[in-house]
């Protein structure tokens, strides 16, 4: 009896209640041996002390929670009572399996902060209004053709009629160069208008904002002056209060410094901030002869209002509608003929919501929104592949539990009680999965906001948390803890009273458990093969544009971007191009220099609608254009297939010739001999008459995704006026890498003209700025990809474990009865082969569905390659045969006689 005691007391009942009952049924079972005998007796003993402790602890648990009933309050101090025993066993539980503990709590927070990071990037991509005073009041000057940029004169006649309206604002990035020699230095800037941020509601933190006054050409009674950022003013300046009165130089403008804008204030284009923020009529005082500001046809201003309160977009659109004539009709110059002028005079203009800011001159926005939520989807796809996970460790902790629940339900719980242990245990796991995930998140937004920077265009996002990342993170933890949770939860209450008489729990039934951990795992095979399709697809992508051919070297070249003289210079003078090439070639181990207007694989282009005399011109006939000196294509190592490269008898006063590329050679002359055929290229210094002396192999001109498209190469010596143009100089290493010539060319250039500023860098690295978002949705598709592997392998392993340990008798009845090891592997298999095997077909499926969705994110690959599925198929069988191998391996060394000795 002393056995029976200990559980009596391990189960709640005192010692003194424990012996009493004890000796009760001692004096019942001397009794039951006089009248029928010993063995009726010990059967009779066995089952009526079961039910007498179960009966006495019941009466135990019931009283207190019938007094709570009877005094009107069922939910007091008991309920709070069990609730904190439930969150501290439910801790005991979880630390006494540390290492399951620690993969759950893992996969959670890798899931929910990959899914939080993201759902931060997209909110403030797509959903976070502007820091600014009633965003929703903002509005952007659109057309019916989609353009948001206009110029300034546009912009002027706007402003004069801002009485319409609450206010507006005229903004417009770009990037000043705020060194007077050598290297250069880029800021962000922003042109704003004169009560710009008064417009906005944004008042500065330091000093006074821009204002009409400042807002003139050749500057206010202050001067050009100038507005810092706040991040800006704490990196440059260290947070000076005496910053304001000092001067700031950029493009060789001194600018005085009248203010500082508050934290938090990036400006009005998603995805972008600035340094520095000058009045609009400063920007002659900085281009000189190249400016823009008078230009009707030079887009490049956005143009925002503040909606008076209560009047709406549509009023807005209406009120500019009814003066759009005046408008265009002040704006164009009476020389301006033909359609496009027509075009530019009818197109009507209305308004937009903007409290969300603009989507960027560079389509920040509307580039990056798509990838975003893509990546957002894969990890919502993991995320469910590690709740399967946890669930299947739940199933296994419910079911180990049974006995103990099923004395529960004996003893009168209900079916929320019963459940609660598991629910709680769920909601740990979830909270601290949630908390870490935060941390995960917002270490990974940063890290990936970071990763889409380039050395030519920085991004910037505002990432601080807000209520819509809180809740999105609180909504993940309860989906992740209900999908995972609930379902062991609901398996517990099932709990039937009498499986407490079974000895030991031995036989309760683990069949249906079995079965739902089996459609688990198919479930997470399935979404890891998804995952993993989506990897090798993207990573095929990011594969196919680093090694495509492009025509050009890329590893042997750098670039040296010169900025303008001054203001007043257009481009760089040709004695100083001259000094600056020979500067190069004389620096040890340079094999090749020159000097063009663009450079491969910049992102930018000059093209024109083009004509070759006596052939018929194809549809849509235009071309890029590029100036070019000798050696040019040398330098970047394209083949000359055809004719001869620029010499020295290409000076101004010499007809003018030019060279093409196959492309042009294929459209406009259907693949016929070019050279000799006159090209008719519009330049700035009108229409010239162009002799095709050579051609050339395509090369990528402005992304390397594009397909080769007709360029028409000028000799630079025959140029004409390049206007604003920013020369290029492309420097060939004739054999040591490129990173070790970069300080001596520094020095060399510098050395050259005093007053000249440069920007060096390697080709290799403006290519891979153009692959930003091509290497971040392999890197995280493959991360994606990698976990889901290892999740799906970790649910298959426990599965199969548990299948070996349910089946550990009748694999000993095997081998007894002369199965041999191989034998019971096999049998093993089987099952993980049924089980991957409609997981694949279920993921393949999947994936055949969702490719529609990443066809315009790939290249060189189809969205459905046969080869990719089949080697993300072929990766997740094989990762399930090492999964399955061990619990398997371990099934055939069980010995026959000791588990024939467990049944």
């Amino acid at each position: 009896m002393n056995r029976f005691v200990r559980r009596l007391l391990r189960a709640g009942l005192g010692d003194v209640d424990a012996r009493v009952l004890v000796s009760e049924m001692d004096e019942l079972y001397r009794r039951k041996i006089a009248k029928d005998g010993q063995a009726a007796a010990d059967a009779w003993r066995r089952r009526e002390t079961r039910r007498a402790a179960i009966h006495a602890v019941a009466a135990r648990v019931r009283g207190p929670r019938r007094r709570a009933e009877r005094s009107g309050h069922p939910t007091g101090g008991w309920m709070g009572d069990s609730m904190l025993q439930d969150l501290r066993s439910s801790v005991r539980a979880l630390a006494a399996t540390p290492v399951v503990t620690l993969v759950a709590i893992a996969s959670l927070a890798l899931g929910i902060g990959a899914c939080t990071g993201l759902f931060s990037i997209c909110d403030s991509l797509l959903l976070r209004p502007l820091p600014v005073r009633e965003p929703t009041r903002l509005a952007a000057l659109h057309d019916s053709d989609g353009q948001s940029y206009w110029s300034n004169p546009l912009w002027e006649q706007i402003r004069a009629r801002a009485s319409l309206f609450g206010g507006a604002a005229g903004s417009a990035i770009w990037r000043f160069n705020a060194s007077t020699s050598g290297q250069t230095d880029l800021v962000e800037g922003l042109f704003v208008s004169g009560g710009f941020f008064e417009v906005l509601g944004v008042p500065p933190v330091l000093g006074r904002a821009i204002t009409r006054r400042d807002d003139v050409r050749g500057g206010g009674p202050d001067g050009p002056v100038a507005v810092l950022n706040y991040a800006f003013w704490q990196r440059r300046y260290a947070g000076a209060a005496d910053v304001i009165g000092r001067t700031i130089t950029l493009d060789r403008v001194a600018f005085t410094i009248v203010g500082v804008a508050p934290p938090g204030f990036f400006g009005v284009t998603v995805g972008s901030t600035f340094d520095v923020a000058v009045p609009l009529g400063a920007e002659p005082l900085m281009r000189g002869a190249g400016t823009i500001l008078e230009e009707y046809n030079s887009s490049w201003v956005n143009v925002l209002i503040r909606l008076e309160p209560g009047q709406a977009v549509g009023q807005a659109t209406s009120a500019i509608r009814a003066v759009q004539g005046q408008i265009r009709e002040a704006t164009i110059p009476a020389s301006a003929s033909g359609s496009r002028a027509k075009r530019y005079l009818a197109r009507p203009l209305e308004f937009q919501p903007a409290g969300n800011g603009l989507a960027g001159f560079k389509g920040f926005r509307a580039r990056y929104t798509r990838p975003i939520l893509l990546l957002l989807a894969a990890a919502g796809l993991l995320l469910l592949v590690a709740c399967a996970n946890i669930a299947n460790v739940g199933l296994a902790r419910a079911t180990a539990r049974r006995h103990e629940t099923a004395v529960r339900a004996a003893l009168g719980a209900s079916k929320v009680r019963l459940a609660r242990p598991l629910l709680t245990e769920s909601l740990l796991l979830s909270g601290v999965g949630a908390l870490l995930g935060l941390v995960v998140a917002r270490v990974g937004a940063h890290g990936l906001v970071s990763g889409l920077s380039t050395s030519t265009n920085r991004v910037a996002l505002d990432l601080a948390l807000d209520w819509r990342v809180l809740a999105f993170t609180v909504v993940s933890a309860t989906v992740t803890m209900m999908l995972f949770g609930v379902g062991p939860a609901l398996r517990a209450a099932r709990a039937h009273p009498h499986e407490a008489l079974a000895s030991g729990g031995r036989g309760t039934r683990g069949g249906d458990r079995a079965g739902v951990s089996g459609a688990l795992v198919v479930v997470q095979v399935a979404l890891s093969l998804v995952l993993v399709v989506s990897a090798g697809l993207f990573g095929r992508t990011l594969g196919s544009l680093s090694h495509r051919d492009a025509g050009f070297d890329r590893a042997p070249v750098l670039i040296a971007e010169f900025e303008r003289q001054s203001g007043r210079d257009a481009g760089l003078p040709d004695a100083a191009l001259q000094q600056v090439l020979d500067a190069a070639r004389r620096v040890p181990g340079i094999g090749l220099a020159s000097a063009s207007f663009v450079t491969p694989v910049r992102g930018q282009s000059s093209n024109a609608a083009v004509e070759v005399l006596g052939e018929s011109a194809p549809q849509n006939a235009t071309a890029y254009l590029n100036v070019v000196t000798p050696g040019w294509f040398a330098t970047y190592g394209t083949t000359l297939v055809a004719g001869r490269d620029f010499d020295d008898r290409d000076v101004a006063a010499a007809p003018g010739v030019a060279i093409v590329n196959r492309a042009f050679a294929k459209r406009f002359l259907q693949g016929t001999d070019a050279l000799g055929h006159v090209v008719v290229v519009p330049f700035r210094d009108g229409k010239v008459t162009l002799t095709i002396v050579g051609v050339v192999e395509d090369a990528a001109y402005v992304t390397l995704r594009e397909r080769p498209r007709a360029t028409v190469y000028r000799a630079y010596a025959q140029r004409g006026p390049i206007g604003n143009w920013a020369t290029s100089v492309s420097i060939r290493s004739a054999g040591p890498p490129v990173a070790t010539l970069m300080r001596p060319l520094v020095a060399a250039l510098g050395a050259v003209q005093p007053n000249l500023s440069f920007t060096l860098r390697p080709l290799a690295d403006q290519v891979d700025a153009t692959l930003v978002q091509e290497r971040l949705l392999a890197k995280l598709s493959g991360f994606f990809g990698g976990l889901a592997l290892l999740l799906a392998a970790l649910g298959l392993y426990g599965v199969t474990s548990y299948g070996v340990t349910r089946r550990r008798g009748e694999i000993g009845i095997r081998m007894a009865m002369g199965g041999t090891p191989a034998d019971v592997v096999r049998l093993v298999l089987r099952r993980v082969a049924w089980l991957v095997g409609a997981g694949l077909a279920a993921g393949c499926l999947g994936a055949y569905w969702a490719a529609r969705f990443v066809t315009a994110l790939l290249y060189g690959v189809e969205s459905r390659d046969p080869v990719t599925f089949a080697a993300a198929a072929g990766a997740l069988a094989l990762t399930a045969l090492l999964a399955g191998a061990v619990p398997a391996w371990r099934a055939s060394r069980v010995d026959p006689t000791t588990a024939l000795r467990a049944l």
